[in-house]
């Protein structure tokens, strides 16, 4: 689906510093992108139904005021949204009057066995882009239960600029520590992502991937990212290269059935951007939303931070 033409001048790629998101300033549109990357945490309208693991109690209408609040405040151009059930509960934290909503195919699938976790984008009316195919090959056991990535390419003057493909892979594989059975399924997936970029690559097609990786991929030594990265003519970089998540967000406690507030310093989302994109050494674009100490008292929002970067062109 392509929406009304807008002019993006992305050829020549900037970096804006901001390490810190100023929750009271909304972000400015001039000549900028601002990509946003959120694992909304199975937000539903009807959360007593959700996945069986799921014991806490259901998200109220004052959370999704909270959580719609946090969107407005970093005012995405683009939204990568993770674990998501339906258009429906999108829309309870983004206003849908004013992006286009893209969710993968594989809701679609009818596979009522799993609870509904689904990933997508939501582009600000006025941005121009295309929906390419899902890549399903993510879903390596091929039954619907692994995430399919959603991809869509934004235009400028009716060309393609810039290719976006939106993730969620599976978890319990965190780091080169970890060895269990979610480890090879993860590295399968890997191996379906460094395709993918290859093909990017051999096309000329500036690329970002965004998402929960559900992996530490800046940690030194990672072996999947040192695969990804290994033999590729422009080298990929990581946005959280370098860095400490500062994101507090909420657990629940199964056994003291009660919310707790966690903070983990290693980065499981991620953007990772084609080496084609050009840096500019002395900034830098990514920014991390941290939750407030009344945010976190008040409001069940994500165990996850959003996390943004902004292109300047």
């Amino acid at each position: 689906m392509i929406s009304p033409p807008v002019r993006y001048l992305l050829l020549l790629w900037g970096i804006i510093a901001s390490d810190i998101v100023i929750a009271d300033v909304p972000h400015s549109r001039s000549n900028s992108l601002t990509l946003t990357t959120w694992n909304l945490s199975w937000l539903a309208v009807d959360e007593t139904n959700r996945h069986s693991q799921s014991t806490a109690p259901p998200r109220t209408s004052r959370d999704y005021l909270a959580m719609a609040a946090i969107i407005k405040t970093i005012s995405p151009d683009v939204l990568a949204f993770q674990e998501v059930a339906d258009h429906q509960a999108i829309g309870k934290v983004i206003p849908l009057n004013n992006y286009q909503i893209e969710f993968s195919s594989r809701k679609d699938k009818g596979n009522n066995d799993i609870w509904p976790q689904f990933v997508g984008f939501a582009i600000r009316n006025g941005i121009q882009y295309v929906r390419h195919p899902d890549l399903h090959q993510l879903d390596v056991w091929d039954n619907q239960y692994l995430r399919y990535g959603v991809d869509i390419s934004l235009f400028q003057q009716g060309q393609p600029a810039l290719r976006l493909l939106v993730v969620h892979l599976k978890s319990g594989c965190y780091s080169n520590r970890h060895r269990n059975k979610n480890c090879p399924v993860l590295a399968e997936q890997f191996e379906v992502l460094d395709g993918w970029i290859s093909e990017r690559q051999a096309h000329q097609q500036p690329f970002i991937i965004l998402g929960d990786f559900n992996r530490r991929l800046a940690e030194k030594g990672d072996t999947l990212w040192q695969h990804l990265t290994s033999g590729k003519l422009q080298v990929p970089r990581l946005s959280t290269q370098g860095r400490q998540s500062q994101c507090r967000s909420q657990a629940y406690n199964k056994r003291k059935k009660q919310w707790e507030v966690r903070q983990y310093p290693s980065f499981i989302d991620h953007f990772i951007i084609d080496g084609r994109i050009p840096k500019n050494d002395s900034q830098h674009s990514y920014s991390e939303y941290r939750y407030s100490d009344q945010q976190l008292k008040h409001y069940r929002l994500s165990d996850h931070c959003p996390q943004s970067i902004t292109l300047q062109y």
